[in-house]
């Protein structure tokens, strides 16, 4: 499916028309070769920055809304992916997703440092399916390239501001042009800020009067620059850097239910002050959570002409560093807090050497680095278990410590060569081998009290080998077809923070998958995608008393169909449209359910994978309006409809998200003779409460139900400027 934004009519001419743009001028990269969209033999969704605009995608985890197969969600800071069912179950530091997310060609090894990466985007690619030969490690979903807007050649500069309920004030700007023959630049500044959407009731003042404050508000600043030198007509350099800080309340648990309820003791502690209710948008806390994400990178690529071929080596250098507090004890007596935080220092170097757009014989060859220290700090402060302890209820006596390290070093080689084995059809054949070592330390203790387990973890070693083939069909100018079979790998690791100092397995699917891609009319498309992917030693996790444990599942199967469509209804109107069908389920998988264990070893054999609903849809209708001579009224409309959901493994019924719609809708007014536009927005009209995850706690604190809730109904107005 190839998304692309709607003909408009600005600065006295007629753009492109968005349609043609989406099905033949938009450029991708996720192949890593450039290709339009509808010639990329894999299913893939491309939204450009007028795509994104058009439909009020300002977080990462809005991408949801707009792709079928896609579901986000943001957790304590970590953002949670699932591409067509394969994701990760976790709201632990150290942990990595399953889904590669790549910003400007840089894998972002945290999940932390995927929320705000997406600013000042060119477009976004959603490649699906298993990318393990051209990405590696952690692509057994997929992977999501994030493209942010390059430096021009001649002055450009742009701005917004946008303002709505809850207080929001966005403020944008942007100017790129030339420094010097052969040298332009590109610097972006943003801040985004809003009250919170969660009332905190934090009891009564002495006159009796309720103490309310506000949480998931938003105070944040994004800065990215970017300088392109032409050293020679062969030879360009590309430096870029980024910067992200927050200082706000945006991260809280929301309240889904008592779950198994299974410690009086602590609900007696929380029943001594007042208690709050579920699945509500009032926390009851006793004191004021924060987030204080700070993130920083940079980046430099030199992109060579060597005799056709192009020849790239990137090298990189994140620092990503989330820090939050919060009450997880919905009661304004506190029952337990908790404190997160990551350190993680990530260095990275790719080669790669392309063969020519015009070359018959296409080959790509590569060679990858990657270096990762990260620290990290999960403490929960649970002043109930003096009764345990004999303690006085003072950090000294209460306070779990789940810290630890976790280092990385992996490296790859990878290629592959495509061949036309008949005048219109092309076989690709490709390979990546990956090498890489582990190890760090576990930390668990009652602080000052009883040391649960502290450990090295020695070095352990995994090596993959991920193959790819792809067969690929012109159909003539109406379209193209393509069969593949490839393997995903997510690498094995530790459980930091935790009791359990043995390391768990990677995981592995083998994908096997069809597609179509066709032009019905001018302006109208129709794809269709059919998978089935084989999936074994599946990383899930749970929660055992104290600790969080990472085992491997023993198999499961996914299969799937997911069609989208385009239409041009007239040179005015035109609509779009995307379905999934997912069947997602354990094949072979018997465990203990530790909230209830007397039911023995469990069957989990047809359970459906967490976070993988099995139908999906979305459609959304747009229309331009002419205004006299003046300009235009674009008016755009959006619906997404998913179906149940759950979030364990267990089919658990106190973690699941009931079906439910999304309604959202924008117009925009667009002079014909002046720079600017206005638009007037609305997302998730119906106002719909929607949980996009929740976990059962562990027994300590009752093993109730947290998660968090999708954004509220949210409307406003933006004021864009463009010279």
């Amino acid at each position: 499916m190839i998304c692309g934004s709607i003909s408009a009519v600005a600065q006295g001419r007629t753009l492109p028309q968005a349609d043609d743009a989406a099905n033949s001028d938009i450029v991708v990269t996720a192949t890593r070769r450039p290709l339009s969209g509808q010639a990329v033999p894999a299913s893939i969704d491309v939204l450009p920055a007028e795509r994104l605009k058009a439909d009020s995608i300002n977080r990462f985890e809005d991408l949801a809304r707009v792709d079928t197969s896609l579901q986000l969600s943001a957790y304590q800071g970590e953002t949670q992916l699932f591409l067509r069912g394969i994701g990760a179950v976790t709201f632990i530091g150290g942990f990595e997703s399953s889904v590669a997310v790549n910003l400007d060609g840089v894998y972002l090894g945290r999940p932390t440092a995927v929320a705000p990466a997406l600013f000042d985007v060119e477009r976004v690619e959603i490649l699906k399916g298993p990318q393990g030969s051209l990405y590696g490690r952690n692509a057994t979903g997929g992977a999501i390239n994030i493209v942010t807007r390059a430096p021009t050649d001649t002055w450009h500069s742009d701005a917004s501001l946008t303002v709505g309920n809850y207080g929001r004030a966005d403020v944008f700007s942007g100017i790129s042009g030339p420094l010097a023959k052969g040298v332009s630049f590109r610097v972006a500044v943003g801040t985004n800020n809003h009250d919170g959407f969660t009332r905190l009731y934090l009891g009564r003042s002495e006159d009796g009067h309720a103490i309310i404050r506000h949480a998931e508000d938003q105070h944040d600043v994004t800065a990215r620059a970017r300088v392109d030198w032409d050293i020679s007509p062969a030879v360009t350099l590309q430096v870029s850097g980024d910067y992200y800080r927050a200082d706000d309340r945006a991260i809280v648990f929301h309240f889904a239910g008592p779950g198994y309820a299974n410690n009086p003791l602590f609900a007696a502690r929380l029943a001594t002050g007042e208690v709050g209710g579920y699945g509500s948008r009032t926390i009851n806390t006793s004191f004021l959570p924060y987030n204080q994400p700070e993130n920083w990178g940079v980046s430099a690529r030199f992109i060579s002409d060597i005799q056709g071929a192009t020849l790239t080596s990137t090298t990189a250098y994140r620092k990503t560093r989330p820090r939050n507090l919060d009450d997880m004890s919905n009661s304004t007596v506190l029952g337990e807090s908790q404190f997160k935080s990551e350190d993680s220092d990530q260095f990275s170097q790719e080669f790669e050497l392309r063969s020519a757009a015009a070359s018959r014989l296409r080959y790509l060859l590569g060679a990858s680095s990657f270096r990762e220290r990260n620290t990290v700090r999960n403490e929960f402060f649970i002043p109930f278990l003096a009764t345990y302890l004999g303690g006085s209820g003072s950090a000294d006596c209460c306070l779990l410590r789940a810290n630890g390290q976790v280092n990385t070093d992996a490296y790859a080689v990878f290629g592959e060569i495509g061949y036309p084995i008949l005048p219109a059809t092309i076989l690709t054949v490709g390979g990546r081998f990956g090498h890489e070592r582990r190890w760090g330390a576990n930390f668990l203790d009652f602080a000052g009290l009883m040391t649960v387990n502290q450990a090295r973890l020695a070095p352990v070693t995994f090596e993959s080998f991920t193959p790819k083939f792809v067969l690929e069909h012109d159909l003539g100018g109406v379209g193209n077809a393509y069969a593949s079979i490839t393997k995903g790998y997510k690498s094995g690791g530790f459980n930091v923070g935790s009791a359990q100092n043995t390391p768990y397995s990677p995981e592995e699917v083998w994908s096997y998958e069809a597609g179509i891609k066709l032009r019905v009319t001018g302006h109208s498309t129709l794809n269709l995608a059919a998978f089935h992917y084989d999936y074994t030693n599946l990383q899930v996790q749970d929660v055992d008393k104290t600790t969080v444990l990472i085992r491997n599942a023993a198999t499961a199967k996914v299969d799937g169909i997911e069609i989208s469509t385009k239409f041009e209804i007239s040179h005015r109107f035109r609509i779009e449209g995307a379905g999934t069908f997912l069947n997602a389920r354990y094949s072979r998988y018997t465990t203990v359910n530790t909230k209830l264990p007397q039911l023995g070893v469990i069957d989990l054999s047809g359970n459906p994978l967490p976070q993988a609903p099995r139908w999906r849809g979305n459609a959304d209708a747009e229309y331009d309006q002419p205004i006299g001579d003046w300009g235009t009224l674009h008016i755009r409309g959006g619906a997404s409809w998913q179906d149940r959901t759950y979030f364990s493994a267990f089919k658990d019924p106190l973690a699941t998200q009931a079906p439910y719609w999304w309604l959202k809708a924008r117009a925009t007014i667009i002079p014909a003779r002046q720079h600017y536009r206005v638009a007037l927005f609305a997302d998730n009209l119906t106002n719909t409460r929607a949980f996009t995850n929740i976990s059962l706690t562990g027994d300590l604190d009752g093993s109730r139900a947290l998660g968090n809730l999708a954004p509220p109904r949210t409307w406003g107005a933006e004021l864009s400027y463009t010279f």
